[in-house]
């Protein structure tokens, strides 16, 4: 879902005419979110009645149960909010929404892309599951998210390294609005599980 919303966002932005994210943005944001979170996840307890599920079929593809759909919505969803992302900061900065390359927009879109793709990673913790309702927290994912955001805090805020990735200062409420988008994923994913349980729930019933 994290690539398909790279690829997604990267495609449209260059579409309608413009640069979303440079190659070294993307290849920050990989280092970051499919090294530190997937070791914490690597971590994750069983959830309690893994052992009480069948087995699966060795004939099933890999996004059987539901999971290329959820790799198509959570993707489409990260590409939607990123864009947006892009938009807002370009017109924080300049009061006009226009179609053009934006250094603040492509900085507004890297924070929200890499601070989303950290949030997603807990409703990772589950397929189906509430993240709430989980009986134990996952300290090391928490670490994983802390250290996630000050290393790409530094990026955007040390002038040295901002200046290598073209980036522009990020106001607090700039860096609130692209927190913000980020975290929307929680909600969204959440609503959709909640969704999945109750017609499973139905469709058990039958």
């Amino acid at each position: 879902a994290s690539n398909m919303s790279e690829v997604l966002g990267v495609f449209f932005a260059t579409i309608l005419g413009f640069t979303l994210l440079s190659p070294v943005h993307l290849l920050f944001i990989n280092l970051i979110t499919d090294c530190f979170p997937a070791l914490a996840l690597g971590m994750e307890r069983a959830e309690p009645n893994v052992m009480s599920r069948p087995p699966r079929s060795a004939r099933e593809s890999i996004f059987a149960h539901g999971v290329g759909f959820d790799c198509v919505y959570q993707g489409v969803m990260c590409a939607i909010l990123t864009l947006a992302a892009f938009f807002i900061g370009h017109h924080m900065e300049y009061g006009v929404w226009t179609l053009t390359n934006s250094p603040d927009g492509t900085t507004m879109a890297f924070l929200t892309l890499s601070m989303a793709e950290i949030f997603h990673s807990f409703n990772m913790r589950s397929q189906r599951k509430s993240v709430f309702s989980l009986p134990s927290h996952n300290k090391v994912l928490w670490g994983a998210m802390l250290g996630s955001l000050v290393l790409t805090t530094v990026v955007l805020e040390v002038p040295v390294v901002a200046n290598a990735f073209g980036f522009t200062p990020v106001s607090w409420t700039e860096y609130g609005v692209a927190l913000a988008l980020a975290f929307l994923v929680l909600p969204v994913v959440e609503l959709v599980k909640l969704i999945q349980r109750r017609a499973a729930r139905r469709k058990a019933a039958k």
